[in-house]
C-alpha cells in the first residue's frame, strides 16, 4: 500500500510538471518597441497590469527616442510591434517596404509653435522669421502646413530634436516646431521669456504597427496583443487620474506629472481605424513626394489602405473600425 501512495504521489507529480511545462510552452513570445510617453498610455497601463501576461504573451519591450528609430528597428526585424507618429509609416508605405498599421492609439491635437520673445497670435506673425525643426519630420510637414495656410513664408532652419530649445534658448531662431516631448524643457528654459501658439491643422495619430510576418504568420498574437490594449484603453478611459499615476510609474524619471496632467485634454485616447488617419497620411504623401523625398510613388488613398491592416481590430471590436 505504501508503495503504491508513492507511485501515485511520483505521478501526480509528474503530471504537474507536464502540466507546468506545457503552460510555459504556451507564452508567446513578442517585442514591442514604444517611446515612453504620455502618448500611448494604454501600453504604460498594459505593461503596469500584466494584461498582456493574463493573454499568454511574454511582452519585451524596447524603448527608443522616436518612432522612426522603432519603425527602423520594425522593418529590420528586430521588433514584432512598434507604436509611433503615422508620418514614418507614410514614408515607410511609399517606399514599399513591409509592416501593417494594426490600431490608433491616441490622436494629439495640441501640437504648438515656440517663440522666444516675439509676440505670438497667430502664425501671421511668425511672417519672416527664423524657425528651426527637424527637416523630413511630421514636424516640419506641419509647419509647411499652417505657413501654408496662413500665406505667410518664414525661413526654416534644420535642428535635431535636441537642438531645437538650444537654440531658441541662444536666440539662433525666432520659433522653433518641435516634438512634444520637448515642451516642458522649453518652458523651463525660456521662463518668461517662452510663448507658444496651438496649430490645430495637424493632429498626430500615434499607430501601433506590426511586422508583415507576424501579421500573415501569428494573427493569434497580434489578436493577444490587441485584446490587452482593449482592455488598457478601457483602463484609461475609465480613470485618466489613475493612468496618468500608472505613466508616472512606468516611464519612471523621464515623466513629468504636472506636464501629463496639463496635456491630457489635448489627447483623445481610443484604439480606432478610421477615414481621418488615410486622409492624414495622403496629406502627407503629397507633401513628401513634393519635396523629392520619395520619388515615382503616387501617394493614394488606395496605396495607404493596403497597410492597414484592419482584420484583427475588426474581429475584436468591429465599431472601432471605421474606414471607407
Amino acid at each position: 500500500m505504501w508503495a503504491g501512495r508513492c507511485a501515485a504521489r511520483l505521478l501526480v507529480g509528474v503530471l504537474s510538471l507536464v502540466g507546468a511545462a506545457a503552460s510555459a510552452q504556451q507564452v508567446s513570445r513578442v517585442s514591442v518597441a514604444w517611446t515612453p510617453s504620455a502618448d500611448t498610455p494604454q501600453i504604460a497601463q498594459a505593461i503596469d497590469k500584466n494584461l498582456w501576461r493574463e493573454q499568454g504573451l511574454d511582452v519585451q519591450l524596447v524603448a527608443f527616442p522616436t518612432g522612426r528609430e522603432a519603425l527602423e528597428a520594425l522593418i529590420g526585424g528586430q521588433v514584432d510591434f512598434a507604436s509611433m507618429a503615422e508620418f514614418p509609416a507614410v514614408t515607410a508605405a511609399m517606399r514599399q517596404q513591409k509592416f501593417g498599421v494594426l490600431a490608433v492609439l491616441s490622436k494629439y491635437r495640441g501640437n504648438r509653435i515656440i517663440a522666444r520673445d516675439i509676440e505670438l497670435k497667430s502664425v501671421r506673425d511668425l511672417a519672416g522669421r527664423k524657425i528651426a525643426t527637424t527637416l523630413g519630420t511630421n514636424s516640419h510637414f506641419a509647419l509647411d502646413w499652417e505657413l501654408q495656410t496662413a500665406g505667410v513664408s518664414a525661413e526654416i532652419i534644420n535642428a535635431a530634436p535636441p537642438d531645437n530649445v538650444p537654440a531658441l534658448v541662444r536666440g539662433d531662431v525666432d520659433a522653433a516646431f518641435m516634438f512634444p516631448a520637448f515642451y516642458d524643457q522649453a518652458q523651463r528654459a525660456l521662463g518668461p521669456r517662452y510663448r507658444e501658439l496651438i496649430t490645430p491643422g495637424y493632429v498626430t495619430n500615434m499607430l501601433l504597427v506590426g511586422t508583415a510576418e507576424i501579421i500573415e504568420k501569428r494573427p493569434a498574437e497580434v489578436r493577444k496583443v490587441l485584446s490587452a490594449l482593449l482592455k488598457a484603453d478601457a483602463l484609461v478611459a475609465a480613470n485618466p487620474t489613475e493612468t496618468q499615476e500608472t505613466i508616472l510609474r512606468v516611464v519612471g524619471r523621464a515623466a513629468n506629472i504636472d506636464a501629463i496632467r496639463s496635456r491630457w485634454p489635448d489627447y483623445k485616447y481610443e484604439l480606432t481605424l478610421d477615414g481621418e488617419l488615410l486622409d492624414l497620411m495622403v496629406r502627407e504623401g503629397q507633401w513628401i513626394r513634393n519635396r523629392g523625398l520619395v520619388r515615382n510613388v503616387e501617394p493614394s488613398a488606395q496605396l495607404f489602405r493596403a497597410y492597414v491592416s484592419d482584420g484583427p481590430l475588426k474581429t475584436l471590436d468591429a465599431s472601432r473600425v471605421r474606414l471607407p
